[in-house]
């Protein structure tokens, strides 16, 4: 069982830092900006929050500067981003979504303890499920950086305010600290609690409950997890393909 702990825990760890990276836009109002960035036009939905912009004063900038941010995100341009989102947070200290957002930013630029203290802010919104979605990138973030008991408890933090994929993703990274804890029956019950919040969602914990039967030898087990996972990620973002070949390749399937 060592042995496959070992190789396994490789992949997992893949895994759950690949989790709750995503950005959304949180528009302020429907407008062009927002259709626009629906369509894909990133570019020109900057021109119009930009626009909109001028058009606003005061706090109620924040909400704009934090879509101006979101699309310097889709464009690739993380550093533009981080100081939109910045802007947005020192207009209204009290934007939790703009504190998020930063903290995402942050992290792309490889600055994890600045991530952290962003997500630490959102707190002061008094917004509960925001409050959740933090601490779920919180604890990814101290996942991802091998510190799993700081992580676990940032992800424990949430439970019971945190809502639909946002909840899927606290499971999730419950579970893969578990696992890299050596913990395989607490991991175990987190991917399945994940599962149980969102099946058509959970992509992520279909693909870490495969890995988990392939150590615990249960590999039909496995296979139905990783081909479950397949049929709901089109995108291929949770390998789950490329672990179900992997696994055939053993030769066990």
């Amino acid at each position: 069982m060592k042995r496959m702990w070992s190789r396994w825990k490789i992949w997992l760890l893949f895994l759950l830092v690949v989790v709750g990276t995503a950005l959304v836009v949180i528009p302020r109002a429907e407008g062009a900006g927002t259709d626009l960035f629906s369509s894909g036009d990133y570019a020109g939905a900057l021109a119009a929050f930009e626009k909109e912009l001028g058009e606003t004063t005061g706090p109620a900038q924040a909400p704009v500067l934090n879509n101006i941010g979101t699309c310097y995100m889709a464009l690739g341009q993380s550093d533009l981003a981080a100081g939109s989102y910045q802007k947005a947070v020192d207009l209204d200290p009290g934007y939790g979504r703009g504190w998020i957002n930063l903290g995402v930013a942050l992290e792309k630029l490889g600055r994890p303890e600045e991530a952290l203290m962003s997500y630490g802010r959102v707190s002061a919104s008094g917004n509960e499920e925001l409050t959740a979605e933090a601490n779920v990138k919180k604890g990814t973030l101290l996942a991802g950086s091998g510190r799993f008991d700081e992580a676990i408890a940032a992800f424990e933090s949430a439970e019971g305010d945190a809502k639909g994929s946002v909840a899927v993703d606290m499971y999730t990274g419950i579970g893969g600290a578990e696992f890299m804890k050596n913990d395989i029956t607490a991991a175990e019950m987190a991917f399945l609690n994940a599962i149980e919040v969102d099946p058509s969602g959970a992509a992520m914990a279909y693909t870490n409950l495969g890995v988990i039967r392939i150590a615990q030898n249960r590999y039909a087990e496995a296979k139905s997890a990783f081909e479950t996972a397949i049929q709901n990620d089109p995108q291929g973002k949770t390998k789950a393909a490329k672990y179900l070949k992997k696994l055939q390749g053993m030769g066990v399937v």
